[in-house]
């Protein structure tokens, strides 16, 4: 059993792959690693009787990366950092190529290998991330938007009226009070973003690329979005479950 892990703004994704399937996720608080020894506590308690081979983990985090590392080998389990020490064997072809995210590579690996094809991965997590990777297997670069909790947070807190709502789906698209304006406009917009770039990149980059949806918000996003094809919410730990592997 191998666990990946992928440390995120918001959240510590962890999931459990026995023979490359994903047999458990659960997913932990970033800020939680604001101490190193609630952290063990609680990823004790989360691998409480299981058997693991090794971990792997990518990081969008650089302060919390040595503390999970750090609570994984006190625990006695063997841990490999992407960028470290696993390459994401992809042809990075950014322009400064230590600037994309690991997350980002690991995507779009992920992604290229399960469609053997080029790939448009569009990720709605904290941010929204939409990349580029060829038939050929190099990693063109992308787009980077503030993602739907981020956006939820800036009305609130930097306008004087507009309340904090929760993020769900609105009954239509008219909102017809000021919670549901909100929704409408965030979501629908999201998905307008989301099929404005998605077009434009593919009729640049990639005419028949393979569209891809993960992350938190994705189901969400992909349930209204025209193109989209397929619908990977933790495509992020298949990756990093290939690249253990």
């Amino acid at each position: 059993m191998i666990l990946a892990i992928d440390i995120g703004n918001t959240s510590i994704s962890c999931g459990l792959f026995r023979g490359g399937r994903l047999a458990r996720r659960f997913d932990l608080p970033t800020a939680l690693a604001a101490s190193r020894t609630g952290l063990g506590r609680r990823l004790e308690a989360r691998l409480a009787g299981k058997r693991l081979e090794r971990a792997i983990l990518c990081s969008v985090v650089p302060r919390v990366t040595p503390v999970v590392a750090g609570v994984l080998r006190a625990m006695h389990i063997e841990v490999a950092v992407v960028g470290r020490d696993v390459r994401v064997p992809l042809v990075n072809r950014y322009r400064y190529p230590r600037q994309v995210g690991h997350d980002r590579l690991v995507g779009a690996y992920a992604a290229w290998k399960a469609y053997k094809h080029a790939c448009i991965v569009c990720d709605f997590g904290t941010a929204i991330t939409i990349d580029v990777v060829t038939k050929a297997g190099e990693y063109l670069g992308g787009v980077i938007a503030p993602g739907l909790d981020i956006s939820l947070e800036a009305l609130a807190t930097k306008t004087a009226l507009l309340p904090k709502v929760a993020l769900r789906e609105p009954p239509e698209l008219l909102g017809r009070d000021t919670a549901n304006s909100i929704r409408s406009g965030l979501l629908f917009g999201c998905v307008a973003l989301c099929d404005g770039l998605v077009t434009q990149l593919k009729r640049r980059y990639a005419p028949k690329a393979v569209v891809v949806a993960t992350g938190g918000s994705s189901a969400l996003i992909a349930k209204h979005a025209r193109t989209i094809d397929h619908l990977r919410p933790h495509l992020v730990l298949e990756g990093l479950s290939r690249l253990a592997s």
